[in-house]
């Protein structure tokens, strides 16, 4: 079995999802952590904001990793505009997640 796909279509999707992925890369996620990081001085939720934000930065982190190996795998298909299905989960299933 073939997956025929319109390039045109995934082309629009692909910049769709990389649009998608260079808005979180813009996100200033820094500024409520600033803001609460003093909030409650003398108990520690310094310590506990500061790691919250490094989650949160991570987090978006692999989230803009994925949608931009979505974005290439998304372009690479709409190259070659008939591809075998298996392949193309494949791809997607074997994307690696950043650490």
């Amino acid at each position: 079995m073939t997956l025929k796909v319109d390039p045109q279509a995934l082309r629009a999707f692909a910049a769709s999802v990389s649009g998608a992925a260079d808005a979180i890369g813009e996100w200033d996620i820094a500024a409520p952590y600033k803001h609460s990081r003093s909030a409650l001085p003398g108990t520690g939720f310094s310590d506990t904001d500061a790691r919250g934000h490094l989650a949160t930065a991570q987090a978006l982190a692999n989230i803009r990793q994925r949608l931009l190996e979505v974005t290439d795998i998304s372009n690479g298909a709409a190259d070659d505009y008939e591809i075998a299905e298996a392949d193309f989960v494949a791809a997607l299933t074997a994307m690696d997640l950043p650490e």
